[in-house]
């Protein structure tokens, strides 16, 4: 994706999270995205691009995280 488009979609994020009120609503957004990039650093690690199927790891989307 290009700079300028990927520059782009990161304003359009903060500008929606600013409107949201709701700091419980603000905290779910942010475990969600944490819990995403998390998942994407692991499955990178654990699985080479060439190996990717597209499945999740083991354990992913199983109720082995928690939501405390």
């Amino acid at each position: 994706m290009a700079k300028g488009i990927e520059d782009l979609q990161m304003l359009r994020l903060i500008r929606a999270f600013q409107k949201l009120i709701d700091p419980e609503t603000r905290r779910m957004v942010l475990l969600y995205v944490e819990e995403q990039v998390h998942k994407q650093r692991t499955s990178a690690v654990d699985t080479p691009a060439s190996e990717c199927t597209g499945k999740s790891p083991p354990g992913v989307g199983r109720g082995t995280t928690s939501d405390s």
